[in-house]
Parts: structure tokens; sequence; C-alpha cells
């Protein structure tokens, strides 16, 4: 635990102490896979910038609503090629003073029992929630061990996120930040990496997603 903590520690002290000109741009050269200890800082940078933010986005967003589930689950794929939709789609809405969000869900079944969980989150109203899932993933972090490939990836303008494959048990996971708003997440059993998952982003509305108010 306090190896766990120390991690993200080391990277918000190592940021904070040197501020000039010179040291941000050494930040933003810095190639991630071939220099921990620099990813480190870059992500440390990222924490702290999305921390201002995520002050600046609660402000205008006092009053915020998450769309309604219903809405919600318009935005998940109604089909995945060789799968089929398995049980009814599923949502939630939760209102309550200063927080608002809702969530829709979908699960698709292949032949052999293979599984693809689909996740949508509106976090328009609880942001502190959607940065704390969020704020690694700009920082261009990388992980390959014999068990394990993950990565951060982008989408495009504000439509960030993390891919993960399990080697051994051939599991492949992504979760994408949506307009500072919405978390996508995607797992699937049975694959050979994440390809498949980034096909079925694609073939979703996210650029709508991002841009709503």
């Amino acid at each position: 635990m306090k190896k766990i903590a120390l991690l993200f520690i080391l990277p918000l002290f190592l940021v904070s102490c040197g501020g000039e000109e010179t040291k941000e741009k050494e930040l933003e050269n810095i190639d991630v896979e071939k220099n921990p200890l620099g990813a480190l800082m870059k992500m440390g940078k990222n924490m702290a910038e999305n921390a201002e933010k995520m002050e600046e986005k609660m402000k205008n967003r006092k009053d915020a609503k998450a769309i309604h589930y219903e809405e919600l689950l318009k935005y998940l794929p109604e089909s995945i090629e060789g799968y089929q939709i398995n049980g009814e789609p599923k949502g939630a809405s939760m209102d309550m003073q200063g927080m608002s969000y809702s969530s829709a869900e979908i699960e698709f079944k292949n032949k052999d029992g293979n599984r693809i969980d689909i996740t949508l989150l509106d976090y328009n109203a609880a942001y502190n929630m959607y940065t704390m899932a969020t704020t690694m993933w700009a920082s261009g972090f990388k992980i390959d061990t014999s068990e394990e490939f993950a990565q951060s990836i982008s989408f495009g303008d504000n439509i960030n996120g993390w891919e993960s494959f399990k080697k051994k048990s051939y599991r492949a996971n992504i979760a994408l930040g949506i307009g500072d708003r919405f978390l996508l997440t995607i797992d699937g059993d049975n694959q050979e990496g994440t390809e498949a998952l980034k096909e079925i982003i694609k073939s979703m509305d996210i650029d709508g997603l991002a841009g709503l108010e």
C-alpha cells in the first residue's frame, strides 16, 4: 500500500518542485516508453492541471443534470457482428443534492458463450467522480509485461482513454472519457487484443456525446 501511495505522491512532488518554462517543455517532450520516471512526472502534471479544470467545471455545472438513462441507452450499439444481445439493456438515474449521474449498460454474447459488456455513464453533475477515473489517461502512460499490455489512447479532441489486454486470459478492456462528462467502458473476453473493441467504439456516436452540453 505504501508503494502504491508513493507512486501517486512522487509525480505531484516532482511537478510542484519546478514550474519553469523549460521544465514544462521538457515534460512535453518526454518519451514515456523509455523514461518511466518521466512518465510519472508527466502524469503528475496532468493531475495538477485536471484538478484546476475540475474546480472550474464544478462551478459551471453547479445546477447541471445528467441526461436520463433512457436517452443514454440510445447511444449504446444495437448490434455487434457475431454476437447477440444477452438480456435487456439496463439503466439507472440518480439525483441528489449537489450530484447527478446516470448509467446505461448492455451485454452481448456469441454462440461460444463469450461476452462483451458495454457501460456508459453520464457524470455531468458529478465531475469529481469523473476526474478521479480519468486522471492518468492523458499522460501517455504505457505498461507492457508478460501478463498485460496497457496504454493511453485517444479517439479525438477531448476523447481519451485507457486500453488494456490480459495476455494469458485474453481479456480486453477499453475505458474512454468523452467530453469531460461521459465514461464509456467496454470489456470483452476471449479477445486477440483490443482492436474489436475499438471497432465497436467507432460504430458509436461518441462525437455526438462529446458535443453535448
